[in-house]
């Protein structure tokens, strides 16, 4: 039997228990989530939301996405590689939460000598951190510089739009002809 204050160690339960053990969001357990937020969000006919996510595989699924469809919840899901640019949390609360949460951390260390701070340490630093990154101001900045509110279709310059240079590379000048050696399969 395990003593009352001491948390489980158990990676596979959670208070919900959507813990997945690989630490990697499944269709199941976003499915989940995806029920806490329209139960908690209240969407109606009357409040339809908009739900923006990058497009993880288990963000996209098709049970998912007919349960937000019949809850009034409209998905829109950013391209690839682009929420360094398009999601707002990333672009404006996710910085300073990693600033904050490294403060906190090392003032625990400096109040707990020789003490080492482990992952159920965490949720006490998140709650000291997330709270002065997570302001009004930081998540309307953030809806700002990513064009979504207010909308803003011109925020991103043209050159944003430019193919890389590993992806956008001139053909070779000789490709005509050309025919692949096969000497290595022999």
């Amino acid at each position: 039997m395990r003593a009352l204050n001491r948390p489980s160690r158990d990676v596979t339960t959670a208070h919900d228990g959507s813990v997945n053990p690989s630490g990697w969001m499944k269709e199941e357990n976003f499915l989940k989530y995806a029920k806490h937020f329209a139960k908690h969000a209240k969407p109606s006919k009357d409040r339809p939301l908009l739900l923006l996510l990058d497009n993880h595989d288990s963000h996209l699924s098709i049970e998912v996405l007919d349960y937000f469809k019949d809850n009034r919840v409209t998905v829109l899901s950013f391209p690839s590689h682009c929420s360094h640019k398009l999601q707002p949390l990333d672009r404006s609360v996710y910085g300073p939460l990693k600033k904050y949460f490294n403060t906190a951390s090392d003032n625990w260390l400096a109040s707990h000598p020789g003490k080492t701070l482990t992952i159920y340490d965490i949720p006490e630093l998140v709650k000291i951190a997330l709270p002065l990154a997570a302001t009004l101001e930081n998540i309307g900045a953030g809806f700002k510089v990513t064009g979504i509110s207010p909308l803003n279709e011109n925020i991103f310059p043209e050159s944003e739009f430019m193919g890389a240079y590993v992806t956008d590379r001139p053909l070779p000048e000789h490709t005509e002809n050309v025919v692949p050696s096969t000497s290595r399969l022999s």
